[in-house]
């Protein structure tokens, strides 16, 4: 793939097919397709000095990171009437946060996107919910309401839940609303912290009040260590899952996927990984990933040079791709046993495992074996992987000698 959008800073967001940047030297958030034409430029009503390292959208506000350790700033940002304005901003260091120093290259916000099950008249006080987030609907919480049939917009206030329900106590509204008329709302920052604390020794996940910037709690672990790269997406790639809304983050050739509602033993529960192919020519270079977004089951990811080419070696920011579908990424082989006796009887079980790029069996496929004895022979082939990914068939041993090369082949459709 060669460059594309061709961005001159490291951050990026996605919203409806466009690709947005926060460009400090023009002072305006820019719109781009993605061949790299400029669609539109909307200029900050306050004027930004550091490069934004890291950007998000959550459905309603746009959001940046700047980094200038020992301080980090997360802003919060409203296109309105062609103005990119700001709404907020949380500033990170000691002074601000006793006991913790600050150097983040990649965050995230947690939100939520909802439609309500009812209409909701003109000074409301309750909505209905599509779905129950129990770890997001809480008092005290934000919900944008709208746009309604005539465009109109606004934020309420959570004052109250129905334990276990979708019914939500709400500040009066000002406009009325259908149903299926869209709720969204963001609850917490996620910061991928180089320190912990006060100490470099490893990194920390921070979890921070999106509303008020309070502290809430942090985890430490080298995982969380020079991350430079994360998004929040819903996803559905893990059969064990089902579709969950996550945390996703690049570690070296990884996407890791995270489950923010959940923890164990004081530590959060993974969901699962997905392999990329971020890396150079020499398969041992990993290509740094500077930014990342999804839209629909595409993966953005945001570098300085294309998969499996020599360098990193662009002018530009562009995007490579990943997908969320499940498709074959290996194919491991072994043979049971490994060493038989040439005498045109003895056999070995030679097992083929196919697995996705989320390490999971691919069911039903395939699997053609070869191998380049002029005697012996494979017995079986072609067998369909089972609900554990394998397929496997028998060997039986030539004349001579030697080793016999053996080769397992699937179609990816």
């Amino acid at each position: 793939m060669s460059e594309n959008t061709k961005l001159k800073y490291s951050n990026f967001t996605i919203d409806q097919g466009y690709f947005y940047t926060f460009d400090h030297g023009l002072d305006a958030l820019v719109q781009k397709t993605d061949d790299g034409n400029t669609a539109f430029t909307y200029p900050y009503d306050t004027l930004m000095s550091t490069e934004v390292t890291s950007s998000e959208f959550d459905g309603v506000y746009f959001w940046s990171l700047e980094n200038s350790s020992p301080t980090s700033r997360v802003r919060r940002w409203l296109i309105d009437n062609y103005i990119c304005k700001l709404q907020e901003t949380i500033t990170f260091n000691s002074s601000n946060y006793s006991g913790h120093n600050f150097d983040v290259d990649a965050f995230t916000v947690e939100h939520y996107h909802d439609t309500l099950v009812s209409g909701v008249a003109v000074s409301g006080t309750q909505i209905t919910l599509n779905t129950y987030y129990d770890h997001a609907t809480i008092s005290g919480a934000t919900l944008h309401l709208g746009p309604n049939s005539n465009g109109e917009a606004e934020d309420v206030v959570v004052s109250g839940t129905i334990s276990g329900t979708q019914n939500v106590t709400i500040s009066p509204t000002i406009y009325e609303y259908a149903v299926n008329d869209s709720v969204n709302y963001y609850t917490n920052l996620w910061l991928f912290n180089n320190y912990n604390g006060t100490s470099t020794s490893t990194g920390a996940l921070y979890k921070i009040n999106a509303h008020t910037g309070a502290y809430i709690k942090k985890y430490p672990g080298g995982a969380y260590k020079d991350v430079t790269a994360c998004t929040f997406y819903k996803v559905n790639s893990f059969a064990n899952h089902g579709t969950n809304d996550m945390l996703c983050y690049v570690k070296g050739t990884n996407t890791l996927f995270v489950n923010v509602g959940e923890e164990f033993e004081s530590k959060l529960r993974y969901y699962g990984s997905m392999v990329m192919e971020n890396i150079l020519s020499d398969e041992v270079t990993v290509i740094t990933v500077h930014d990342i977004a999804m839209d629909d089951q595409n993966v953005y990811r945001l570098q300085k040079g294309d998969d499996g080419s020599g360098s990193q070696g662009w002018t530009y920011y562009s995007y490579n791709l990943s997908s969320l579908d499940s498709f074959v990424t290996s194919i491991s082989l072994g043979a049971y046993p490994a060493i038989i006796a040439a005498n045109t009887v003895s056999t070995s079980s030679v097992v083929a495992i196919v697995k996705d790029q989320f390490l999971q069996p691919i069911v039903g496929r395939l699997v053609y074996f070869t191998e380049d004895d002029p005697v012996g022979s494979i017995i079986g082939s072609p067998q369909n992987s089972d609900a554990d990914g394998e397929a496997s068939v028998t060997y039986k041993s030539g004349t001579s000698a030697r080793e016999v090369k053996i080769t397992a082949r699937v179609e990816q459709t």
